[in-house]
């Protein structure tokens, strides 16, 4: 049993929601609902070129090179240059993606269980650079608020991970809670681990797909499944 920590920092999307389910939920959605599907229908190719925009204005935000309404509006310019599409107004496709995604809440295998375990000996909170809008109810639906004593949305806060300010926030709002003894764990290098290094806090990677290291610091511990975090962590 691990015996340092009292606090687990928890990402949400793809640590413990399976967001890669998700988001082609939300987004179909959204792009059947908006009237684009009038212009080309949907299709995996159109799904792949949103998501290329959506990631690259993501990693952008990540090292503060554009600000989040930034992203949420150039991630859909790019996307309607690429694919070739008529723009619409950005603001309703943004409301209707909220709409969608709202809706969904996909644990992934195994996550819950992880969690009930967990719980049972650690303090867990949800740190997220989830919207403030869609990741309450994303969360709820997963199941995974019933082992959370908080959950920490950059937007609320006013910043986000990787950046310092945000896990100093965190810290400063769960009673007894140290640089010491809480453990950030998430899939992101960029955004979980990276944060953590910034903010002098201990990490975990959940990397199930095997990924390398591009930090120049690795992690303090690395799992590749829920049961490597439970052996480690209990």
């Amino acid at each position: 049993m691990n015996t340092k920590y009292r606090n687990l920092l928890f990402d949400a999307d793809q640590t413990l929601i399976d967001f890669e389910k998700d988001m082609p939920l939300a987004f179909q959605y959204m792009y059947e609902q908006s009237g684009l599907a009038k212009q080309k229908p949907y299709s995996a190719e159109i799904l792949r070129l949103y998501n290329d925009c959506n990631e690259s204005w993501w990693r952008r935000f990540e090292q503060k090179l554009c600000t989040k309404a930034e992203l949420y509006r150039n991630r859909f310019v790019d996307f309607f240059e690429v694919a070739e599409l008529t723009p619409v107004s950005i603001d309703f496709l943004q409301d209707l993606y909220v709409s969608g995604i709202a809706k969904t809440g996909t644990p992934l295998p195994g996550a819950l269980d992880m969690l009930r375990a967990l719980s049972e000996r650690y303090d867990l909170c949800i740190t997220t650079n989830g919207n403030p809008i869609s990741q309450p109810g994303r969360l709820k639906n997963s199941g995974v608020t019933a082992f959370m004593k908080g959950c920490f949305i950059s937007d609320e806060i006013g910043a986000a991970k990787p950046d310092k300010k945000y896990f100093d926030y965190v810290l400063a709002h769960i009673p007894g809670a140290s640089t010491e003894n809480c453990l950030v764990i998430g899939d992101s290098l960029s955004a979980d681990i990276k944060g953590a290094q910034n903010a002098g806090l201990d990490s975990l990677w959940y990397n199930p797909n095997r990924k390398a290291n591009t930090l120049p610091i690795p992690p303090n511990f690395e799992a590749a499944s829920y049961e490597d975090i439970v052996r480690i962590l209990l």
